[in-house]
């Protein structure tokens, strides 16, 4: 905007030359003598100065100045990668991903456990360290959704739980046989024909109900640590295995 705008008392009164620059006034009735702060003198109806081509009326100065502000370039829409997986148990492909990798690690334990029962204690961990491992590229495999470490070891966590809840089933079922007493007999009969190394300790349990199911709920939670844990470090390393390719 200019700082001022002539009105004819003001510019009656006043020198022309110390007026810089003279604009009109809009009113196209009445003219005066025009002069461009370049020193050019102009005609009535002139809207710019021939000389240095300065505007001389103010709608064409807004305008110039409007013309001359920069524009900010649009940037280009930066495309987006694939969304953020958000497992939980909410996710129903998750969970049916790592129920079914679950089961089948926990059918790995028992098939270890009845094939080789001396090494299933130290196969366990590569075991569930491997199922946490699949699930995690299984899913995303299956969903093409960026993973992260957590995101691994969340269905790496999931996946042992499952596998555990099968255990602690089966093993709640053994704890109510044992308080029977005509089973309870059974397993020890059962124990005693075998002449396992362990199966003297098998009979002092089977006959203390209380003491077997003590024995039982820590070994649930030794249970619990040993599938967790590698199967969440298992999921992580799904997860890295994954991003490198």
């Amino acid at each position: 905007m200019l700082p001022f705008r002539l009105d004819p008392l003001h510019f009656r009164h006043s020198n022309i030359q110390d007026v810089a620059p003279s604009l009109h006034t809009g009113d196209t009735g009445t003219s005066y003598t025009m002069q461009c702060t370049c020193g050019a003198t102009l005609p009535d109806d002139a809207r710019f100065c021939h000389r240095c081509g300065k505007p001389q009326y103010e709608e064409d100065i807004l305008r110039l100045h409007q013309q001359e502000s920069p524009v900010a370039p649009v940037s280009a829409p930066t495309p987006s990668g694939p969304p953020d997986a958000r497992i939980s148990f909410h996710n129903r492909r998750a969970v049916g991903v790592s129920v079914a990798v679950g089961l089948l690690a926990i059918f790995g334990f028992f098939l270890l456990s009845a094939v080789a029962p001396a090494t299933v204690e130290v196969l366990v961990l590569p075991l569930f360290c491997f199922a946490g491992f699949a699930a995690a590229l299984l899913y995303s495999n299956q969903t093409g959704e960026r993973m992260t470490p957590q995101s691994g070891a969340r269905i790496g966590f999931m996946t042992a739980l499952w596998a555990f809840l099968v255990i602690m089933i089966l093993a709640t079922f053994v704890v109510i046989a044992i308080s029977n007493d005509e089973v309870r007999r059974q397993f020890i009969s059962l124990a005693s024909s075998r002449g396992a190394s362990g199966a003297e300790q098998a009979i002092n349990m089977f006959q203390n109900p209380r003491q077997f199911t003590r024995q039982v709920m820590g070994g649930l939670l030794v249970m619990f640590c040993l599938l967790t844990f590698p199967s969440m470090l298992g999921g992580m390393l799904g997860v890295r295995f994954r991003s490198r390719h």
